[in-house]
């Protein structure tokens, strides 16, 4: 019994490893999520006669307080093997902008969080022109999010709306989860065989022959 207990625990101690190496380098991040953004400026921004709105395959609702909490889906990227820092995209999803006729369009969002500040990256739409990785937002003490300089420079100019660079807009809340590589899934099949087959070991009893 003690013996098929050490042989369990080193078949999963092995399965555990196996998967483990998987993440010694940066791997894909999955097309999973989505990432919530709770934009606590809302009123702020009603207020300067701006109305937001989600653009493609974000989703959008306000919630008690009539803040907008924005929903875009993870369409993939990096996890670093730290699994603090990664590149996580949002390819087609993102926010419209509008006042007085003017529509500016901030899409495609990249957090990126592998440099010393984290920053949120996108494409800014207006009219016929277009800007891409412009950095947008800031990330601060862990999941606030804060205007940019250019993008409040571009919200005053397109709008016409006061410069609200470095003001808070609010918080997101993300979790990016990696693809395990073919090799890794391969060695994690070996490992759970071996589990099985050490499991079987265990509870197997060969039968009595009668006297």
């Amino acid at each position: 019994m003690i013996r098929a207990i050490r042989v369990l625990a080193a078949t999963g101690f092995a399965a555990f490893s196996l998967l483990s190496a998987g993440l010694t380098h940066a791997v894909a991040v999955a097309p999973v999520g989505p990432t919530i953004v709770v934009l606590t400026a809302t009123p702020v921004l009603t207020g300067a006669g701006v109305s937001v709105a989600p653009l493609g395959s974000a989703t959008a609702f306000a919630d008690a307080s009539s803040n907008l909490i924005g929903a875009f889906p993870i369409t993939g990227g990096s996890l670093m093997p730290d699994l603090g820092n990664a590149l996580i995209e949002h390819v087609g999803s993102g926010l419209a902008l509008s006042r007085a006729g003017t529509t500016v369009n901030l899409e495609n969002f990249l957090i990126d969080t592998t440099g010393a500040i984290d920053t949120i990256f996108g494409k800014v739409t207006v009219g016929t022109t277009v800007l891409n990785d412009v950095p947008l937002f800031t990330l601060a003490g862990g999941l606030n999010v804060f205007l940019s300089s250019e993008a409040g420079g571009a919200l005053n100019a397109f709008l016409g709306i006061p410069d609200l660079s470095g003001a808070q807009l609010g918080f997101a809340l993300t979790n990016p989860l990696p693809v395990p590589e073919p090799g890794t899934y391969a060695m994690l099949g070996i490992g759970l065989a071996m589990l099985a087959l050490a499991g079987r070991r265990r509870t197997w009893k060969p039968a009595r022959i009668a006297a």
